[in-house]
């Protein structure tokens, strides 16, 4: 069976291109698929920068499933990306360009996680994966998309369950694990957790709104003491709206640092905003414009003012669909930042990306 499955995957990898995912074996109440997307943007990153070619996360997914009695499932999900530096056999840098920095190697597990599947119920599942409230902010652009999240959205390992759909609710919650070292040389992430929740509802068809609520707490290890040096506590509320071809999307947050000792803490604002418009109703166009502003703002708030800092991100795209498995796109990304002191940075991001799912 090990073999015919082995088989199977490099014979599906090798024809990729056909399907989001791909069925690579399915016997005996075992289901395997195979999946993943290439994704390149080419263009200037900043204004100190030459023109470059990046890796966007392009990843191979895996997935399996098996069927027991009474409504209960097993699973396993494995992620790589490829977003490292090529090393040989003894973890040595491997340059073939001198000089050059590159994001294309490096293969890097990103999720690896098992679980369970109860029926009508919901997913328990254990390992490296994201989070619940990865699904919050919803965010759907492209190179740099959502990049001020303040949600945490993935653990190195964590358990996490996820409800099944009633009536258009669902939940989840997780619990993170850090570092197991009680005293450590240095800041290490301690634990943390999370909780979400989800609404949908359809009108008629191509007419839905969505609503999405996030909180996520992380703790972090004081150096050489297993006491608390830094709590961060962050909340989002999102909502999408869907008319035919246009969508429209907001999200309001705040997040808070507490850190043991000082002071001052910081309290900080997240807004997000994002429409997208499809033409290929409207025009006949297989194409999509996208907009998009995520703004964080950050503030002591108790003791002495230490002044505000502000990051803004403005994006702009418009897509062309060669297929739903084939999309190329060109993007304009303005960043801003002003820091406590008023010293204020632009940067402006422009190129074209193309995305190959399979």
């Amino acid at each position: 069976m090990k073999k015919t499955v082995i088989a199977l995957a490099i014979a599906a990898f090798a024809a990729t291109g056909a399907a989001n995912a791909a069925t690579v074996y399915n016997q005996d109440g075992t289901k395997v698929e195979l999946g993943g997307s290439a994704r390149i943007f080419l263009g200037k990153l900043g204004k100190d920068q030459r023109g470059d070619l990046v890796n966007d996360g392009s990843r191979i997914k895996i997935n399996a499933t098996h069927t027991l009695d009474n409504g209960l499932s097993a699973f396993v999900g494995y992620e790589t990306r490829f977003n490292g530096t090529q090393t040989n056999a003894k973890g040595k840098s491997i340059q073939k360009q001198s000089g050059s920095d590159t994001s294309f190697g490096g293969l890097t597990t990103n999720k690896l996680f098992v679980g369970f599947g109860f029926e009508n119920v919901g997913k328990l599942s254990f390992g490296r994966q994201a989070t619940t409230a990865d699904d919050v902010l919803g965010d759907g652009l492209y190179y740099r998309s959502g990049d001020n999240n303040i949600l945490t959205t993935s653990a190195d390992k964590s358990i996490k369950f996820r409800s099944a759909d009633f009536e258009g609710f669902s939940f989840g919650a997780d619990y993170l694990f850090g570092n197991p070292e009680k005293y450590t040389t240095n800041d290490s992430y301690k634990n943390g957790a999370g909780v979400a929740a989800f609404y949908n509802y359809d009108f008629e068809k191509n007419h839905n709104i969505e609503f999405a609520a996030g909180y996520t707490f992380d703790q972090y290890d004081s150096v050489n003491s297993s006491s608390t040096s830094q709590k961060n506590h962050n909340w989002l509320l999102s909502s999408h709206y869907r008319l035919d071809a246009f969508r429209f999307a907001v999200a309001y947050g705040q997040r808070t640092e507490k850190v043991t000792g000082a002071t001052n803490d910081t309290k900080g604002k997240y807004i997000f905003l994002e429409s997208k418009y499809d033409l290929a109703d409207v025009a006949g166009i297989p194409s999509t414009l996208g907009l998009q502003w995520e703004r964080y703002s950050k503030k002591d708030y108790k003791g002495q003012d230490q002044g505000k800092g502000i990051t803004n991100q403005y994006i702009a795209m418009a897509d062309y669909k060669l297929s739903k498995n084939v999309v190329p796109y060109v993007q304009y990304t303005r960043a801003t930042e002003k820091d406590n002191v008023g010293q204020r940075t632009n940067e402006n991001i422009y190129g074209a990306g193309l995305r190959v799912h399979f």
